[in-house]
């Protein structure tokens, strides 16, 4: 952010609005930012499209409001859910609503060149979720995220350290997937699966379950097939549908912590079941790291500078147009240490 818009904004506050149609409040509850005074508009009127809601992107959503009040942006939200053509209507709702700039999570990889041709003469961030085809992206049009092969790798790296130490080479593992046409859920599962592999590892598949990063999914979907699986851990794209795997090993009367299981986004919930020996590891994935760099890209672009500057985010070696915020791999070592 630039010290004189810092100045000329010393005074300004985020406003953010909930209206209907795309506007329509993902959780029903109201901002935790409180609504100023009209008169207290910032300089940039922004927006940010939100699609599916899961316990990482409800906190996202927070912090993106955060970093705007910070940076004192105006910056409207607008849900778009599943619906991939609501989410491109969404897109050119706030076009022609005047916002300067978007901030958009894809609801589907494939929807991102949609987006961009809606979006008009607004600046396009892509949040979180990254587009299935980077050559689409540009100097109004960029990305920022987390390498999230990377995440997949640690996950790997933990689960070959403890299978050496118990002198294994063979590993029998159930798969709890995101949502598919995300490029996340397949470049974590990726990250994890190569890395056991490249480390020597025989891999078994004993279940994939397809659980659309929920809790509630993962669990009932388990549950039922606890009884006949045979299994030595469990990779799960998200914390959320890790947690939903130990609640049913619970309710069926046994210990999760006897296989190590594996989860991404270190939440709240996440790092608990960790300190609880549920859980043996996460990764760290920012949500405020994200969420400011966005912002602050989106702040860059329309004052004319590098995208990247100031965001502390590693510049992608596919794409100049492709941010990363990194991830840290999170055990019972450092679990007190993440915020």
């Amino acid at each position: 952010m630039k010290k004189h818009l810092l100045s000329a904004l010393a005074g300004a506050v985020l406003v953010l609005s909930l209206l209907t149609g795309c506007q329509e409040s993902a959780s029903g509850q109201n901002s935790p930012v409180q609504k100023p005074e009209p008169d207290d508009f910032g300089v940039y009127d922004m927006a940010y499209v939100l699609s599916t809601k899961d316990e990482f992107l409800d906190l996202l959503e927070e912090c993106v409001l955060e970093s705007a009040y910070d940076y004192c942006m105006t910056m409207e939200t607008y849900y778009a859910g599943e619906d991939s053509e609501k989410m491109v209507e969404c897109v050119r709702e706030a076009r022609n609503a005047g916002k300067q700039a978007v901030l958009i999570n894809l609801n589907s990889a494939d929807n991102a060149s949609a987006c961009i041709k809606a979006a008009g003469d607004m600046k396009v961030v892509f949040i979180n979720r990254l587009p299935d085809d980077f050559s689409i992206l540009n100097e109004n049009a960029v990305a920022v995220s987390s390498n999230e092969y990377s995440a997949g790798v640690y996950q790997g790296r933990y689960l070959a350290d403890y299978f050496r130490e118990q002198g294994k080479d063979e590993i029998s593992y159930v798969l709890l997937r995101g949502t598919e046409g995300l490029v996340h859920t397949e470049l974590r599962t990726k990250g994890a699966l190569e890395t056991l592999e490249n480390a020597g590892f025989t891999l078994d598949q004993a279940a994939v379950i397809h659980a659309g990063y929920s809790r509630t999914t993962a669990r009932d979907s388990f549950a039922d097939l606890i009884p006949d699986l045979e299994y030595d851990c469990i990779i799960s794209n998200n914390d959320a549908m890790a947690i939903g795997a130990i609640t049913a090993l619970e309710n069926q009367g046994m210990d999760p912590g006897s296989v190590p299981i594996v989860g991404i986004d270190a939440t709240e919930a996440g790092r608990n079941a960790i300190r609880k020996g549920e859980m043996a590891m996460t990764v760290f994935q920012s949500a405020h790291g994200q969420a400011n760099a966005a912002v602050l890209a989106a702040i860059n672009m329309l004052e004319d500078v590098d995208f990247s500057e100031g965001t502390e985010c590693d510049v992608s070696g596919e794409s100049k147009y492709v941010l990363y915020y990194p991830f840290i791999p999170v055990t019972i070592d450092n679990v007190d240490s993440i915020e």
